[in-house]
């Protein structure tokens, strides 16, 4: 149901959506939930405490049952990391959303976290040595490359990776909404003024000092993550890095 793994330092949780409502919601949320309302979750629906009050009632507040399952399994990647980390339970670890609306944990927790989704997955990054991380990630599945390219890839990018396969302009994608998550400035920034070139983050043609990016493929997905360059730390990789 989770995959647990360190890359570069940072802790992450893969989590398969589907084997955590089994697991999490059983018998409560079944296949079809990308396409249904909302719903009123009580805590007696879950086979263990998982979210605390708060966090609870601000999943009640959304009105698509697939942004209700997708934060529910964003947190749930979070929990597992912490957990790890401080042995709490679920619910005793509470994520926030600060005023970009970026997921934050509680204060009384020192580590920068970022969530992803994509398809049936969420991943979650966390790191205890940064201000701020950020993480994004793409199922690999089909998609229509020369739309994506115009949406958010700059001309020079799109003379670059002209003839790319898809988990290039994937990766590429994610590298660039990590840095926007990186940030919290969300649609703030256009994604076509963030370039990566020649192993390079770009804005306004001008290279991105004092943050590192790497990007691996694991399983079905592919992610990348953009941290702070001065607190890099080395360790053993278990994916495959591009």
């Amino acid at each position: 149901m989770s995959l647990l793994f360190r890359e570069q330092g940072i802790d992450f949780c893969l989590v398969h959506i589907s084997a955590m409502l089994d697991a999490v919601l059983p018998q409560t949320v079944g296949p079809g939930y990308q396409t249904r309302p909302g719903c009123r979750f009580r805590p007696d629906q879950f086979a263990q405490p998982v979210l605390s009050p708060a966090e609870l009632n601000g999943l009640n507040q959304l009105f698509a049952l697939k942004k209700q399952v997708e934060r529910l399994a964003g947190r749930w990647a979070v929990k597992n990391l912490v957990m790890q980390e401080t042995g709490l339970s679920p619910d005793a670890i509470e994520i926030h959303n600060d005023a970009s609306g970026a997921p934050v944990l509680a204060s009384s927790f020192d580590y920068a976290i970022s969530i992803t989704h994509s398809g049936d997955y969420a991943l979650a990054a966390l790191c205890g040595d940064v201000n701020a991380i950020g993480v994004d990630m793409e199922a690999i599945i089909p998609v229509d490359i020369p739309a994506l390219l115009h949406a958010g890839f700059s001309e020079k990018e799109r003379n670059a990776y002209a003839g790319a396969d898809l988990e290039t302009i994937l990766k590429i994608w994610t590298i660039k909404e990590a840095l926007l998550k990186y940030r919290r400035t969300g649609l703030k920034t256009p994604v076509k003024k963030i370039e990566w070139l020649d192993e390079t983050l770009y804005e306004n043609h001008l290279p991105i000092d004092n943050v590192l990016v790497k990007s691996f493929q694991l399983d079905k997905v592919i992610f990348s993550v953009v941290f702070p360059s001065v607190s890099t730390t080395h360790s053993p990789e278990s994916s495959r890095s591009f």
